[in-house]
Order: C-alpha cells, then sequence, then structure tokens
C-alpha cells in the first residue's frame, strides 16, 4: 500500500514539472511581441523580433526563488525550528535561566557556567544582527597625524655635493607653524 502511495504521489509530481516545462511552450502574446519590437527598434525585422521576444521569456523571471532552494526550505523545515527563531530565543531567554536548565538536564562536568551562557547569548546575538540591522560599511581613517615630510627637488643652492655635505630639510612642529 505504501509503495503504491509513492509511486502515485511520484506520478502527480512529475507531471507538475511537466505542466511547468510547457509552459515555455506557450505562444508569445501581441504585448511580448510589442516590447521586443521596442527593444529592438522600428527597422528590426519579424524574425528578429520573434526571436528576442522568446529569448526574454527564457528562463525563471526576476524575483522569483530558485524552486529547489524553496523545496529545501520545505523539506528541512520538518526537522526543526527555523534557526533564526532557535537564535532568537536563545538571545531573549537569561543567562541564570540557561545555567538553571543545565543543572536540571546535564552531568556535573558538562553544565554550563553563567559565563558560557553569556558567550552563548552573545554569540547568537552576533549572529542575529545581520538579519535585523543592515550591516554597515566599514570606515577607514586615512588622516597621517605626528610628522610631516617636506621633499625639495631641485638645487638647495648650498653647493655641490649630496646629502653629506647639506643641511637636513626641517621637519615641521606638531603645531605645523614653523621648521624645527
Amino acid at each position: 500500500m505504501d509503495a503504491a502511495m509513492r509511486e502515485a504521489k511520484a506520478l502527480v509530481e512529475g507531471a507538475a514539472a511537466q505542466e511547468e516545462q510547457l509552459d515555455l511552450l506557450e505562444p508569445i502574446t501581441a504585448e511580448e511581441m510589442a516590447e521586443a519590437q521596442e527593444a529592438l527598434g522600428a527597422n528590426a525585422g519579424p524574425l528578429a523580433v520573434l526571436r528576442e521576444a522568446r529569448a526574454r521569456r527564457r528562463g525563471r523571471p526576476r524575483g522569483v526563488r530558485n524552486r529547489r532552494t524553496a523545496d529545501f526550505e520545505q523539506y528541512i523545515s520538518q526537522f526543526g525550528p527555523d534557526p533564526a527563531v532557535f537564535l532568537a530565543q536563545c538571545v531573549g531567554e537569561s543567562e541564570e535561566a540557561m545555567v538553571e536548565r543545565s543543572y536540571a538536564m546535564d552531568p556535573p562536568k558538562r553544565r554550563l557556567s553563567w559565563g558560557d551562557a553569556r558567550a552563548m547569548r552573545i554569540r547568537a546575538a552576533e549572529a542575529l544582527m545581520p538579519y535585523r540591522h543592515g550591516k554597515q560599511p566599514v570606515r577607514v581613517d586615512a588622516t597621517i597625524r605626528g610628522v610631516i615630510v617636506q621633499e625639495q627637488i631641485g638645487d638647495t643652492g648650498r653647493g655641490l655635493g649630496g646629502p653629506e655635505n647639506s643641511d637636513p630639510i626641517g621637519v615641521l612642529d606638531a603645531d605645523w607653524t614653523e621648521a624645527k
């Protein structure tokens, strides 16, 4: 009896999938032809317009979820609560209640301490943060503080020779008013 039920269910699911595929073979509507004509321009031939209309129709429309993803979510949901709900419950429970429940359920070596319970709540909150509050862009402070380097190109007017014969260029003070 169970085998017959599974076979009937498989036949119904196969027919539904085949029906979805046949939707792609429906004739092109006048609106789709008009949109394709508009996209290609007034000088496009009828065959090019037909190809464009079929190409626009092909595939999954934007914003529609992948069927495999929806099927997986439906399948996995029968095994337990949604992970986001579980994390939210973990964040909402106090450390004292978590420790008390651990003492009632676990052997002495595996019991939660208050710090462990707090760390668990913090990890759960961190996992939920991007879903409640969008991730903020990383701000970079590119200011340079402290030393300003001045480069002098060309003749310094101090004679021939390199750095060994010349005085160093001054480094500005912290208030940047005069060189040392």
